[in-house]
């Protein structure tokens, strides 16, 4: 698989988590990615929820439009929660979804398409214990490792972080194919 040339944002927040993350980054970059952190301050560091870990924010989310990602991915930790309450990153997230990218989340991040109001009629998976609150914003919840509707890829836990970019990756080189 690969999805070379490609740009990805990694959205995230203080208390992060960094399994979650490093899985991730390693998954992507290893596929040809490339992987951007995007917060809410360039050059903001940020650690992990056990403060062992630490990255540096490269793009804010206002100097992300600009990027021209082709995937914006949303993870754990506090990442999602912070995120909800922060008008620019929502901004983003919304963007990119309306422009048919490809926005995924895995583990609580889809709790932010809640707040995005984008739900309703889409079918998710998620950590179990927001399944209640995706269903009351009208999306159907499966417990599955990858759920993937439309340009949304929703990942349930991270036991299924692996199967979660393998779906991004593929719907990427899909878009790469149908583009061709």
């Amino acid at each position: 698989m690969s999805i070379s040339g490609r740009k990805i944002a990694l959205i995230l927040s203080d208390h992060f988590d960094a399994e979650e993350f490093n899985e991730l980054h390693n998954c992507l970059t290893e596929a040809g990615a490339f992987t951007a952190i995007v917060g809410a301050d360039a050059g903001q560091k940020f650690q992990d929820w056990s403060r062992k870990a630490e990255v540096t924010v490269g793009i804010s989310f206002e100097e992300a439009h600009s990027y021209g990602f082709d995937a914006i991915i949303i993870s754990d930790g506090y990442s999602p929660d912070e995120i909800r309450m922060n008008d620019a990153a929502l901004s983003f997230v919304k963007d990119m979804y309306d422009a048919n990218k490809v926005v995924g989340a895995i583990h609580h991040g889809a709790q932010v398409f809640i707040s995005l109001g984008i739900l309703k009629g889409k079918n998710v998976t998620s950590w179990p214990s927001i399944a209640v609150d995706l269903e009351n914003a009208g999306a159907t919840y499966f417990d599955e490792p990858v759920v993937i509707d439309g340009n949304l890829i929703t990942g349930r836990r991270p036991a299924d972080i692996r199967a979660f970019c393998n779906a991004i990756i593929d719907e990427l080189e899909r878009l790469s194919e149908a583009a061709a």
